[in-house]
């Protein structure tokens, strides 16, 4: 696991030991699936590298451990992805 060292101590502590446990895209500040140009390497939501391509992201809310704790997210996503992706999935 790699510390995000943009963090305080106490969010790297909850992040390693909590787990996604639900993903809200209907929230406040959430955005749908928009087209953009990906510059810089991203992984998408399956776990691929793209980078210096057309792509699709959305801004959404992921809430770790028992609720409590949500946190800002942007996905990154091709468009076979976002057609197969079937919602289940935790980021």
């Amino acid at each position: 696991m790699k510390f995000n060292i943009n963090r305080s101590i106490g969010w790297n502590l909850e992040y390693a030991t909590m787990h996604i446990t639900q993903i809200i895209t209907d929230g406040a500040d959430c955005y749908p699936w928009r087209e953009t140009f990906v510059i810089w390497p991203r992984r998408t939501i399956t776990g691929q590298r793209i980078g210096w391509q057309r792509a699709y992201k959305r801004k959404i809310w992921v809430v770790w451990g028992t609720g409590f704790h949500m946190e800002p997210h942007v996905e990154y996503a091709t468009l076979f992805e976002i057609l197969s992706d079937d919602g289940t999935r935790m980021a």
